[in-house]
């Protein structure tokens, strides 16, 4: 007869991985969105990028 263990409500390493990488990927975009809007943009408002 097999013995099931049970580990509780711990994540698996998959599920840390997976929101490690969802979380870097949303810091991502938003630090990319940032530069856009304090960088860039004035720059097109201005119209020296056009």
């Amino acid at each position: 007869m097999k013995q099931i263990t049970h580990r509780g409500n711990r994540p698996s390493r998959k599920d840390r991985l997976g929101f490690d990488q969802t979380t870097a990927l949303g810091s991502l975009t938003v630090a990319l969105l940032l530069y856009i809007l304090y960088h860039i943009y004035p720059l097109i408002s201005k119209g020296v990028l056009w």
